[in-house]
């Protein structure tokens, strides 16, 4: 007997080519079968009628801990109708300590930032250094590292090292592009491309490269498009909301310290200062993130600044509409000459920043012709499933792990979602429990240790071919 039928939905399974509306059975947590019509014992049957029925939607790059704006990204992330999520930047300590209490149920991987001015002292560490982070961060149950080179820049030796360390180790590393020498621009990304060569790297966000700083989007994008496809082993997202987040931090003398912030207020011809700041928030060009004891909340105008000014002008992250929509369209549609996309997956660097918009504005992008339903399934979770090494994930095969998105037609928004058969949020009621880490075989024993469970995966092998869309 099912444990549950889902009736009527539009099924969209691009693995499957199917694209139409169906039913979808659910037993002992993985799909039992797909098809129009079914008829069987089931334990619930549910009318999906006027919804869609995804596989379940992942988010390729966001942020679970309080550095980028309250520890409950998990929480935002799940009410946003995803059900597994790659968290960028951690702490990993953090977020071990707060996945039992948020009650998201995610699977999530994490990766933690790497910042050897805090660790060392110093943007040039030495190979011995690089190597035992990567080493701890991983047998602590991270994927790997990652390299904030937008915000907090290394040298870009260093950025080689930590690169080549990790594909040395078989752990994960990405980079939010930038260095000590160059930007978090479209050439601080043709730089990136370079140091990288032939090696592995998760290259992050592309769309934060092509915001006009040195050409016009649209070429900056084109520009983007080209480095990706004459490096095929680095694999990429982007996101689709306009506002980026960074860190709102001054000195005592009113400098900017955050790269990010310094690079938005000159696109705004402001001062990179203190002033320019407020005077940003006078604009309205500028919002900051609030923690609510629940979720991420934005403040605005003045508000905002107040709210900014009694932290003491530290410790607050903000967003600037920085992100033009012709490169975030043109990055979302962009394919190689085997007809597989350029920028592997939908993204929202979001998480506990209030931008968790993989749904509605990809749907967007679909209404607008920009993409196909199967194209948008594929780039929200098909290809982050294989990236992740999570092959029983990303479609609806039968015998597939039941990770399901329900999704509104009207509203574009998730209504329900499922992991691994459970329903995890419904109507914007979550009732998961403890995250669940993705982990590799060198990192599960400390999870387990911590309470979690985890599932294991092997950063070892080649990165699976990509499939035309």
């Amino acid at each position: 007997m099912w444990d549950i039928v889902l009736k009527n939905g539009h099924v969209v399974d691009p693995l499957n080519q199917r694209n139409g509306v169906m039913d979808v059975a659910i037993e002992n947590g993985r799909i039992a079968a797909v098809g129009e019509g079914l008829v069987g014992a089931a334990k619930a049957i549910e009318d999906c009628s006027g919804k869609y029925v995804f596989p379940g939607i992942i988010d390729a790059h966001m942020h679970l801990g309080s550095v980028y704006g309250s520890p409950y990204g998990s929480r935002m992330t799940a009410l946003a109708g995803i059900t597994t999520c790659l968290d960028m930047a951690g702490p990993l300590k953090e977020i071990i300590d707060e996945g039992h209490k948020t009650g998201a149920g995610l699977n999530v991987a994490t990766i933690d930032r790497m910042e050897p001015t805090e660790l060392w002292g110093t943007d040039t560490p030495s190979r011995e250094q690089i190597s035992e982070f990567i080493e701890t961060r991983v047998d602590g149950g991270a994927l790997g590292v990652k390299l904030v080179g937008g915000h907090w820049p290394l040298s870009a030796q260093a950025c080689r090292d930590t690169i080549e360390l990790c594909n040395e180790k078989d752990a994960y590393v990405a980079w939010h592009a930038g260095t000590t020498t160059a930007h978090s621009d479209i050439l601080g990304m043709k730089q990136a491309v370079e140091v990288t060569g032939d090696m592995r790297l998760h290259l992050a966000h592309i769309n934060s490269y092509c915001r006009g700083r040195v050409h016009a989007p649209d070429a900056e994008a084109n520009e983007a498009i080209e480095l990706l496809k004459s490096h095929p082993r680095i694999w990429s997202e982007a996101y689709l909301s306009p506002l980026n987040g960074t860190h709102l931090s001054c000195d005592k003398d009113g400098n900017v310290l955050d790269f990010v912030t310094r690079t938005c207020l000159e696109i705004y011809k402001l001062p990179v200062s203190a002033e320019g700041i407020r005077e940003a928030f006078r604009r309205r060009i500028l919002i900051t993130l609030k923690d609510t004891g629940y979720v991420t909340d934005i403040l605005e105008g003045m508000e905002a600044m107040r709210y900014w000014e009694e932290k003491g002008t530290t410790n607050v992250v903000g967003c600037f509409p920085v992100n033009a929509a012709i490169s975030r369209m043109m990055l979302a549609q962009a394919k190689r000459d085997d007809g597989s996309f350029v920028i592997d997956a939908m993204s929202t660097d979001g998480g506990c920043i209030p931008r968790n918009v993989i749904i509605p504005m990809g749907l967007a992008l679909v209404k607008f012709g920009a993409l196909t339903l199967p194209e948008f399934v594929m780039k929200a979770s098909l290809n982050a499933a294989r990236h992740l090494r999570l092959f029983d994930r990303g479609h609806l095969t039968e015998g597939a792990v039941a990770d399901i998105t329900v999704v509104d037609m009207k509203s574009h928004l998730a209504t329900e979602t499922f992991i691994d058969g459970r329903v995890n949020m419904k109507d914007g009621v979550l009732y998961g429990q403890s995250i669940r880490f993705i982990t590799t075989e060198r990192g599960q024993q400390a999870l387990k240790d911590k309470g979690y469970e985890t599932i294991t995966i092997d950063l070892s092998s080649p990165e699976p071919e990509r499939l035309k869309a």
